[in-house]
């Protein structure tokens, strides 16, 4: 079984042959075909608090049998049907969206945009589906490269990959995965979403500008 990272443009092509989730240590959601916690999160109004952050990615959403929500997926296994999982998705309706169903699994590639409660990304917009848009017309939602700053300490390679893998056991529900840039001096990570939780753990435990993020939900505006 092999797993993959979804990179925006390519979610398409992935999904024929990805499926139900791993499990994921942060499950928690409406129960299957529920659109509770967000207000007509698929009316087509914002729900968006005022002061709260809106995020926006084309990612992978998917329902397996044992499931109590929705998921995002920053990895997906080449199976049929798909496994994967991620962060909740609140306010998820599969039957307001067109999607693929396979032994009790749903999925399907959407733009989702919403805003993150701590536990969930809770829904503010309808998603929509990928293979309804032109993705070239959403440039900000393709991978790019993080943004890196200095370095305060120089480390290996080793010390910068246990970095990466440390971020992934503390945060499996957040960070795909993670490698050392020796050239940089950064250990590069892969998340769903850069929570405050997140970045504060990096500041706590790591040398100031160790750590770059490349976030998959990314903020609007």
């Amino acid at each position: 079984m092999t797993l993959k990272r979804l990179i925006p443009v390519a979610a398409l092509l992935m999904l024929a042959a990805c499926g139900q989730g791993a499990e994921s240590e942060d499950a928690g959601g409406q129960p299957d075909g529920a659109a509770s916690g967000a207000d007509d999160a698929q009316s087509g109004e914002s729900t968006a608090p005022a002061d709260g952050i809106v995020y926006q990615g084309a990612l992978t959403v998917l329902q397996g049998v044992e499931r109590d929500a929705a998921e995002l997926c920053g990895v997906v296994a080449e199976s049929y049907p798909p496994q994967c999982g991620g962060l909740p998705v609140t306010g998820w309706d599969w039957d307001a969206v067109d999607h693929e169903e396979a032994e009790g699994v749903r999925w399907g590639s959407y733009i989702v945009t919403g805003t993150f409660d701590g536990k969930s990304l809770v829904l503010t917009e309808d998603p929509v589906p990928t293979e309804e848009v032109d993705m070239a017309d959403y440039p900000e939602l393709q991978y790019s490269e993080p943004e890196i700053g200095d370095p305060a300490e120089e480390l290996s390679a080793e010390e910068l990959q246990a970095i990466a893998d440390e971020l992934v056991e503390e945060f499996p529900v957040y960070v795909n995965g993670g490698w050392a840039d020796e050239q940089n001096g950064v250990a590069l990570v892969d998340t769903l979403l850069v929570t405050p939780e997140l970045e504060a753990y990096a500041a706590e435990h790591f040398p100031e500008d160790t750590v770059a993020f490349a976030a998959m939900l990314k903020p609007v505006g």
